[in-house]
């Protein structure tokens, strides 16, 4: 009886050694197998679906899910952790490879207290030590990237640390400016040399509002006015032909719409040559007021049928890739504002068919990070009432960022509605076998692809206009209620070269005929 107790202790002993505090795990060296337990504060989805963060009464640090993404996991619960010891960039973290049965999360117990952040200051943001943990600082903006706005410095007379948006989080950084005070919520993370603040979402920055606001942009569709701005809009401030008024034409009334960002005019008459219009004393919901500034407005170029969105906010930049207009897209987007005189933008916001629904055209460059069901829902619903929608997939297992998503696997939790889906295989060909007669492929001779998918047709309606050496679909049309649905299977026809130094990027941009088939495929999203 006592040997067997004596056992059972030793094998206790050898457990309860097994489980290391996160500061005891974060000592060891990479590949060594570790378990820790710890209460989540970054929950799956602000930084990616394979990423959170824990934190113990020691320290925290990032957990990395590589080859899937986490179920079920929520910000407050108590959870175990085996994996494995990893410096990533030079960010510590604990790898679960969901390949192997030894590595595991479990959740102990859910709706636990979340760890109050630790107050420091602006410079300790740089603070080794402290990387992994939830904090709070308070500073001033002093510095923004001119190179990458995500970028944000501030400082509360310590020195100056950074405030990373990390892309997924929906935060739009051109809110930032020089001057602006901030309180910021966030773990600290590193990515080579830099140390960085992460906020998890805009609830975890209060920003001092000093500044009025402004117009983004101006268009007209279904003979309204539409004016954008930068921020919500205290209503009572646009008053009708007084603080917003238009050369020779009268306003009837007014509307707001997208959380008070955007106002819709009714006219008395249709602009039909470009005018002038006034906007002055406009207020923002802090009672900033702008000055006056007179907008022109093009009628034949200032239109919604020419306004283009690229969707930058579901990890276009994972890994290898930089599918951003001011990246490997950037030759893309200057094409459709040269060639098609068009407006083009890209967000980083949740997708809301409010967002949605200022543009004709939206463009998905390969995601590695899946879409949740309401921006699905909102997706469908913009093609269903007449948005044209150009959806640019890669190969079977580009999963660029380990989540255990590629664009295939995510496009496909949506696509079948239209009428296709994307097998997840990979074929290269340059040029591509056949060219079907269409608008969209005229001029169009040399189209090639490296490492791509094609794709099943599951609806006779649907148009083939590229296809491979084995007859099967590289380039699809299909229509959706009353929009259209344009899907190729390979996202380097458009990469120009171009981007961060640390991606290896090839000019499919200028081979053949890409960038002439991209034109055609957005010219004929605005035309129809």
């Amino acid at each position: 009886m006592m040997k067997k107790l004596a056992i059972l202790i030793l094998i206790l002993i050898s457990v309860i050694s097994f489980t290391l505090t996160i500061s005891e795990a974060k000592k060891l060296n990479d590949g060594t197998d570790v378990i820790v337990k710890g209460i989540v504060t970054v929950e799956p989805g602000p930084f990616d679906v394979n990423i959170i963060f824990i934190q113990d009464e020691t320290s925290g640090i990032n957990i990395y899910l590589r080859g899937g993404y986490f179920e079920d996991i929520n910000r407050g619960d108590l959870v175990e952790i085996s994996g494995y010891l990893w410096t990533h960039r030079l960010n510590r973290e604990i790898v679960i490879d969901a390949n192997k049965e030894k590595y595991y999360i479990k959740v102990i117990t859910r709706n636990n207290e979340i760890p109050e952040p630790r107050k420091i200051s602006t410079v300790e943001i740089n603070d080794e030590k402290l990387q992994g943990l939830l904090v709070e600082v308070e500073g001033d903006v002093v510095e923004i990237d001119k190179g990458d706005n995500r970028k944000v410095y501030i400082d509360d007379g310590s020195g100056r640390g950074m405030v990373f948006i990390r892309g997924n989080t929906g935060i739009d950084t051109s809110y930032f400016r020089v001057g602006m005070h901030l309180k910021v919520v966030g773990v600290l993370g590193r990515y080579q040399a830099a140390f960085e603040l992460w906020p998890r979402g805009i609830e975890d920055i209060e920003a001092g509002d000093i500044f009025p606001p402004a117009v983004k942009s101006i268009f007209v569709k279904d003979e309204k006015l539409y004016i954008v701005f930068d921020e919500p809009i205290d209503g009572e401030s646009i008053i009708d032909n007084q603080t917003i008024k238009i050369a020779g034409v009268n306003i009837n009334s007014h509307v707001s719409y997208f959380n008070d960002r955007v106002f819709i005019f009714e006219l008395d008459s249709t602009i039909i040559s470009p005018v002038k219009i006034m906007v002055r004393f406009i207020r923002d919901k802090n009672g900033n007021k702008m000055g006056s500034v007179i907008l022109n407005l093009d009628p034949f170029k200032d239109v919604y049928e020419k306004r283009v969105l690229f969707d930058a906010g579901h990890a276009q930049q994972a890994g290898n890739a930089d599918w951003v207009i001011d990246g490997a897209y950037s030759n893309f987007a200057d094409s459709i504002k040269e060639m098609l005189k068009g407006y083009v933008e890209d967000t980083k916001e949740k997708l809301t068919y409010e967002l949605l629904s200022l543009y004709k055209v939206f463009i998905i460059p390969e995601p590695n990070r899946p879409f949740e069901d309401n921006e699905i829902v909102a997706i469908l619903k913009f093609v269903e009432n007449g948005g044209g929608l150009f959806l640019i997939a890669d190969h079977g297992n580009s999963d660029r960022n380990g989540n255990g998503w590629d664009s295939p696997k995510i496009f496909n939790t949506f696509v079948e509605k239209f009428g296709f889906k994307f097998r997840g295989d990979n074929i290269q060909e340059e040029p591509i076998k056949y060219i079907f007669d269409h608008e969209i492929t005229k001029g169009v001779k040399e189209v090639g692809v490296w490492a791509g998918s094609t794709i099943e047709i599951l609806d006779k309606n649907v148009q083939i206009l590229l296809a491979d050496k084995k007859n099967r679909a590289y380039l699809v049309m299909s229509k959706y209620g009353k929009g259209l649905v344009i899907a190729i299977g390979d996202s380097s026809p458009f990469d120009d070269g171009t981007g961060d130094r640390n991606d290896t990027l090839h000019d499919g941009w200028s081979w053949g005929d890409d960038s002439i088939l991209a034109v055609n495929i957005v010219g004929y999203l605005m035309e129809n």
